[in-house]
Order: structure tokens, then sequence, then C-alpha cells
């Protein structure tokens, strides 16, 4: 990607290059705002486990992420923001919890808690969660 211009790369590719750009920074802090946006799974799941990593060797990390089973999967604490101001903060099973997400997103979300790895999954319910399933996606 090095002999790219900007405007010849992906939203992926632009979205890596901004992190390797900040980690080449090499600051104790860093601040990241959807840092898996317009990412494939493979590279959010790196991305994640990058951000953990620098955490576990001291680096001060705030991330902001709307992929609420990341966020859970990934964060030691969550602050749970409504109207700009904040909601709830603690620990993810916590504040990932069905009555305070629900509140927050104004629709019905479960957020379940896996006895095994003790890690939060949240499924919000539409409309449609009990429909017979006949629509086909292609996952990018």
């Amino acid at each position: 990607m090095a002999h790219r211009a900007v405007d010849e790369l992906s939203g992926g590719e632009l979205q890596r290059v901004w992190l390797a750009t900040a980690l080449a920074q090499d600051t104790g802090i860093l601040l990241l705002d959807e840092p898996t946006n317009h990412l494939d799974l493979r590279y959010q799941i790196e991305t994640l486990d990058l951000i953990c990593d620098l955490a576990d060797r001291g680096t001060a990390v705030g991330v902001v992420l709307h992929d609420l089973d990341h966020a859970a999967a990934v964060a030691d604490e969550v602050v749970l923001m409504h109207r700009g101001r904040v909601h709830a903060a603690g620990m993810p099973a916590e504040v990932l919890t069905s009555a305070l997400l629900s509140e927050v997103y104004g629709l019905p979300i479960d957020a379940d808690v896996d006895a095994r790895t003790g890690r939060v999954h949240v499924a919000p319910r539409g409309r449609h969660h009990n429909r017979v399933r006949r629509l086909t996606a292609v996952p990018a």
C-alpha cells in the first residue's frame, strides 16, 4: 500500500493505514474511533487483538465501538453513552444488559452472559426477529 495513492485505497485499507499512522507515533495513549469500521472479519479481529496486545503492554487505550459484541469481547470497562451523556459505566456484564441497552437504543435487546467464558453476547430484536428466513446474504 505504501506506493499507492490514498484515493486508490479501499475503505478497509484506508482504515488500516490510519491505524498504522496512529501506532507509528508510539505514544502511551491511543484513542480510536471505530477502528474496525470498513474492515472485513479477519482484519476486525486482528485489529481488536492488536488493541488488546497494546493494552496488555501498558498503553492506555480508549476505543469507540458501535459493535456491542466487539466491545464486550475486548473491553475491561464499558461506558454506555446516551444523548451525549454517560448512561452507565462498568464491567461489560454490568453495563451491557438487556434493560440498559433496550433503554438506550429504544428497541428490545437480548444480552446474555456465556456461563463458560463470562463474555456478553448482544442480540437486538427487530420487528422480524422471529420470521422464517428467506433472504440470501453474501458476507463481504
